[in-house]
């Protein structure tokens, strides 16, 4: 449901986390890559012949809306005769993808392409969900290279590095060649180059778009029970004021009639600011990876320090002094808030979604969680009303060929081939015309138009699909086409809605700071600020609203703006800026 900035240390380098098409084919055939190169940095042979052209779409194919922006189901012809075989690296998967060598997408995808590929599984979590790359770092470091890595979790920062350094190629000469798809897809986004490219400029992976319509404005979102506000006679809140008095009521009345029933649930990976601060002003998200920053005419600023914040951290003490805002707010664990949303318990959530605070999100049409609305943006006190909205979330990683790939332009072809719309449906959903059918003649998709495609289940069965990892083009129109189906309706049109109360509200597109990648030089320096700049953040935010630091103090407040200063938030400041400045355009 997410994208921020990128940092990264060498001696850290790989510890940071996890992350369609119908060309004719008229080249010569390739000679694919060998996996026994010896030359690091070897760029391979460059592109030749004639460029890839797209083919025609396919007969008794989807029905595309009017106006429609996303992948096409195309004729596809194999490229390739199969006689040399690529090695590449992938992500254990046995729930979902089961034996990618066996795999139904895996055997359907090399009779499209002609293309042999044999998949080195690799396990790249921990045992307790985080990430683990070290068997990702022993290939980097040891130079057994395989040809290319997909849907590996790199950070930009590290494929930057690592394409700079040769161990990835630079794919701008072979995409302009081999993928009419990409170049297409490029197009229609426009922003999609920038936040792929690398510092020096050059493209060392197959970008990708998953552009998540609700995603853009999930965290900054809120939800009420619709129900609980009809028993105490008032309606969504609409401003500061309003859910204060809302929130009185809770308080006062229990309409769950529930014993440990919670008026304003929020908590740890839940936080308020992300949208109790946009009714004083337009603040983005922030943890201990960076983030409170945006653009302002250009230049990077830091909202916690402002004075709209503090205008802000005032009327959540006014809420703590009515009791409806207490220490709950800033300690609810994950479980301790979905406990309570399965007991009824809650009244207003600042949460992602329901799921934040309902475990299991069963479709059941009577599920309790269905009784909770999105509260749209309030407008506060001077008329702001903000919403966070995330307009560079879309770009995914797909594809980075190595050093030892000899002749990139198979795999450049297989990937781009990758973002045909029939590929992207079986690549997500798995076999066609089991999991998944192209949209019924005016049925509606999610986004209320013509339905693109429709599934049976997602993830699909085991061993069908290759979940999420490939190279993929899930355009918002995409998106927005999966076919609903009233008689059981899923969580999906109902998110979509939200999005839409966000939508108009949402932050000049100006002053979002697009991720970065912030220099090799300074990575040590900021990822150290940053945690301490987010510790002193929740703190602030914590220590002022439940009084334990006096709000109206300007001592108080001063030492708190002075504390950024002590952890050199202008040397900060300066990095973000500078990367700004010479990220890739």
């Amino acid at each position: 449901m997410t994208g921020g900035p990128s940092r990264i240390s060498r001696r850290s380098l790989l510890g940071a986390g996890v992350a369609g098409i119908g060309a004719v084919g008229g080249l010569g055939l390739l000679s694919g890559c060998s996996s026994d190169a010896k030359t690091p940095g070897s760029s391979g042979n460059k592109p030749t012949g004639a460029p890839v052209k797209l083919g025609p779409e396919i007969e008794n194919g989807p029905m595309y809306k009017d106006g429609y922006i996303g992948p096409h189901a195309t004729v596809k012809k194999p490229f390739a005769d199969g006689k040399t075989t690529f090695k590449i690296v992938v992500p254990q998967d046995t729930q979902v993808v089961g034996d990618w060598n066996k795999n139904k997408t895996t055997e359907w995808f090399e009779k499209q392409t002609g293309v042999k590929v044999q998949f080195q599984e690799v396990l790249i979590t921990n045992p307790n969900g985080g990430s683990d790359l070290t068997k990702i770092n022993a290939m980097l470091s040891g130079g057994d290279l395989p040809d290319a890595f997909m849907g590996i979790p790199f950070t930009p920062a590290q494929i930057s590095l690592y394409g700079q350094q040769g161990t990835f190629i630079a794919l701008d000469d072979y995409i302009s060649h081999y993928s009419p798809r990409t170049q297409q897809t490029m197009k229609d986004y426009p922003d999609l180059r920038s936040l792929k490219a690398s510092t020096d400029g050059k493209m060392y992976q197959m970008p990708g778009v998953n552009d998540c319509y609700h995603c853009r404005s999930s965290q900054g979102r809120a939800w009420i029970n619709k129900k609980y506000l009809q028993s105490i006679g008032m309606d969504v809140p609409g401003s500061t004021d309003e859910l204060r008095q809302v929130l009185l009521e809770f308080k006062n009345k229990n309409p769950s009639g529930k014993n440990g029933f919670v008026p304003f649930a929020s908590g740890v990976n839940n936080p308020l600011d992300n949208f109790m601060m946009q009714p004083f002003l337009y603040s983005p998200p922030g943890d201990q990876n960076g983030g409170w920053m945006r653009l302002n005419s250009g230049k990077v600023e830091f909202t916690p320090s402002k004075d709209e914040w503090r205008e802000a951290l005032r009327y959540l003490r006014q809420l703590n002094k009515d009791g409806t805002l207490t220490s709950q707010n800033f300690s609810m664990s994950d479980t301790e808030l979905q406990t309570a949303g399965n007991k009824g318990q809650v009244g207003f959530a600042r949460v992602y979604w329901w799921g934040s605070f309902f475990n299991p999100v069963t479709l059941d049409k009577n599920a309790p969680w269905r009784d909770y609305v999105a509260v749209p943006p309030l407008k506060g006190p001077s008329g702001n009303q903000t919403a966070q909205w995330d307009y560079y979330g879309f770009s995914t990683n797909g594809l980075q060929i190595t050093s030892a790939c000899k002749d990139p332009g198979t795999l450049v072809q297989w990937s781009d081939y990758q973002m045909d719309l029939e590929s992207i449906m079986w690549m997500y959903d798995g076999i066609a015309e089991k999991n998944w059918f192209w949209g019924d003649d005016g049925a509606d998709g999610i986004d209320g138009e013509q339905a693109l495609w429709r599934d049976i289940q997602w993830p699909a069965p085991a061993g069908q699909s290759w979940n999420q990892y490939a190279t993929m083009y899930r355009s918002l129109d995409y998106r927005g086409g999966q076919q609903v189906d009233p008689k059981a309706p899923t969580y999906e049109a109902g998110l979509y809605s939200a999005g839409k109360d966000y939508e108009k509200y949402a932050e000049p597109k100006e002053m979002q700071l697009p991720p970065v990648i912030i220099p090799d030089d300074s990575a040590s320096q900021v990822a150290d600020t940053a945690t301490s700049i987010s510790q002193a953040v929740k703190q602030g935010m914590s220590n002022f609203a439940l009084g334990k630091k006096d709000i109206e103090s300007d001592a108080d407040w001063k030492a708190y703006v002075d504390s950024f200063a002590a952890m050199n938030l202008q040397t900060y400041l300066d990095v973000y800026q500078k990367a700004y400045d010479t990220r890739p355009k």
